[in-house]
């Protein structure tokens, strides 16, 4: 038996998404370094893990000369939360084709003769009386 309750549970509300975006956006390794001595970084988890910041992580490795730490790409994360706000906005030009058509028709560029027959009759009278001619102009 499926357990809806439990799925519920585990479901991310609109806001914690968001919060969730807004932590990786905000991600930076000055929560994952200490300095020894002498001033060389070294990648602590347990600071991470004090600040709450452990689930910035993308992926740690483990190499020769330690650990490595890659967080949340930051950059991905703001243009999720753009595009949730609507701040940017893909623009499509696209021509109106009947706006056309009338400017052609006033400028004498087109004939009814011309549109009834790439078209029909009743197009070309419909465009030409919106242009405010007669199909004998």
């Amino acid at each position: 038996m499926h357990d809806e309750s439990a799925d519920t549970a585990r479901q991310m509300s609109a806001a914690e998404v968001l919060a969730r975006l807004s932590d990786h956006a905000r991600g930076s390794m000055k929560d994952f370094l200490s300095f020894d001595e002498s001033g060389v970084p070294q990648i602590d988890l347990k600071k991470a893990e004090q600040v709450d910041k452990l689930h910035l992580i993308r992926r740690v490795r483990l190499t020769d000369q330690g650990a490595e730490v890659d967080l949340y790409d930051a950059q991905e994360a703001l243009i999720q939360l753009g595009r949730h706000y609507r701040l940017f906005v893909d623009r499509v030009q696209t021509e109106n084709w009947r706006a056309r058509a009338i400017e052609d028709i006033r400028a004498g560029g087109v004939t009814f003769e011309a549109l009834a027959s790439a078209f029909d009759e009743t197009l070309a009278l419909e465009l030409f009386q919106q242009a405010g001619m007669k199909k004998s102009d």
